[in-house]
């Protein structure tokens, strides 16, 4: 199991987004490749972007108060460079249950982010990045 706290400890030290730089980010990706859908309610105060790609599902995946992004196999160089001063952090499935997260580190650690999701609800064991989106979206 991968340790979910440290990439997104690794993603705060990076960058924390400051008004509309998450909103500018999405543009820029956005213009690097049309044929990406994002799917984003800011005005539900949703805390994840993701952008799905026609032919590939779900390629990407963006926290909008931290630097983190969990990017699936997709060479679009523009798309790269858009995000590249982010944390990186490659899957090969949004559904793998390939994580793990100690919740009392993880709220003392990155207040940025809320984990919405009761307890049983998500096991903090082994989960995956579906899992992740749905409890603190």
């Amino acid at each position: 199991m991968k340790d979910m706290l440290e990439a997104l400890k690794r993603a705060k030290a990076k960058k924390i987004f400051q008004k509309n730089e998450f909103v500018e980010l999405l543009q820029k990706i956005q213009s690097a490749d049309s044929s990406l859908q994002l799917d984003w309610d800011d005005g539900a105060g949703e805390e994840w972007a993701r952008f799905y790609h026609e032919e590939k599902g779900l390629i990407c995946m963006i926290h909008a108060r931290i630097g983190i992004v969990f990017i699936k196999s997709y060479q679009d160089r523009k798309i790269r460079k858009a995000i590249e001063s982010l944390e990186l952090v490659p899957t090969e499935g949004f559904g793998l249950e390939e994580w793990r997260i100690d919740l009392e580190r993880f709220a003392q650690s990155v207040p940025e982010i809320s984990w919405h999701a009761s307890e049983g609800a998500v096991d903090v064991r082994k989960f995956s990045l579906e899992d992740l989106y749905y409890a603190t979206v």
